[in-house]
């Protein structure tokens, strides 16, 4: 096992070089100049030469490249062009809701739809089966954050159980943290946990069918004795691709659903950093962003190899 989680990080190393140059490109790609931006009204050509020849935007993106990475590696992303402070110190602040959000719906989702796709497995045919398949083919079909407005108006306009907008820092408050993520976590939790109901459903029935389970029934294990020991290991394989599929389209969702509700998180920081062209600002958080899907992805390869020991051994 232990080699099998250091093939994994070493194979991660190609893979990160390939982001930072991508991630460097990005900012040569979008129009405009980061002196201008500085410059704002000022930026006539000449001064706006000038002040590129000063930051060495003018050097070759090789010389442009080693320089920002160099920096990356021990931790520095710059400055934000609009008030000067420092890209992962505002990272830093925004992150973690943008975490908890995402944290929160992958737990809404994953213990949803494991639940109800593990009973319709087990029962296939029936009318939990059918009613599950349903439902889970609706949630597909329905934007998060259509639901979210749903949601806002039910429980926070008409029935003012919870907030529909802000955020209380979980170190103020927990009741309070726990009442501004409620609302995100279904919106997002919601429409998630159907494609997770749908694999558990389709790779519990499968399992249930391969000749090892058969045996298993024949020597008198059956109910919840042959789903927990002997089938259920080998039909999170595929979930496990599925959750973490989720989970990283929840990131990119979470940056959608915090407009809705007025969370000072990753999306609202990338949005205002686009309309106000604060360049290292949009490039440390597509950084920081694509560093946590491949990390969702070492985790869904580790959790494989746990699962399933040919994968590690192969």
């Amino acid at each position: 096992m232990r080699w099998f989680v250091f093939s994994r990080l070493l194979s991660l190393l190609p893979l990160l070089f390939m982001l930072s140059v991508l991630v460097f490109l990005m900012l040569h790609m979008i129009p405009g100049s980061a002196a201008g931006v500085i410059l704002a009204e000022a930026a006539t050509l000449e001064n706006v030469a000038a002040l590129e020849r000063q930051m060495g935007l003018r050097d070759p993106l090789i010389m442009q490249y080693g320089r920002w990475i160099g920096r990356v590696l021990q931790g520095d992303l710059g400055v934000s062009l609009i008030n000067g402070r420092s890209v992962v110190a505002t990272i830093r602040d925004r992150l973690p809701v943008t975490l908890s959000m995402a944290a929160g719906a992958l737990s809404v989702s994953v213990i949803i739809g494991l639940s109800v796709g593990l009973l319709a497995g087990m029962r296939p045919g029936s009318l939990f089966d059918r009613l599950a398949l349903a439902v889970a083919s609706l949630g597909l079909a329905i934007p998060a954050f259509w639901l979210a407005l749903l949601l806002v108006a039910k429980f926070a306009v008409e029935l003012h159980w919870l907030p529909a907008v802000g955020y209380t820092p979980l170190e103020k408050s927990l009741t309070g943290w726990l009442r501004s993520l409620v609302l995100p976590w279904l919106a997002l939790g919601l429409p998630s946990s159907a494609m997770i109901v749908h694999q558990m459903r389709s790779a519990l029935r499968t399992t249930m069918q391969a000749p090892y389970i058969q045996a298993a029934r024949a020597t008198g294990i059956d109910g919840w004795a042959l789903i927990v020991h002997h089938a259920l290991r080998n039909a999170m394989i595929p979930v496990v691709t599925v959750i973490g599929f989720e989970l990283t389209h929840l990131i990119g969702g979470a940056f959608i659903v915090e407009r809705v509700f007025a969370l000072p998180g990753m999306g609202s920081l990338a949005t205002t950093a686009v309309l106000e062209h604060d360049l290292p600002l949009v490039q440390g958080v597509v950084l920081v962003t694509a560093c946590l899907v491949v990390f969702v992805n070492l985790l869904v390869d580790l959790c494989y190899g746990w699962l399933d020991p040919r994968i590690r051994t192969a």
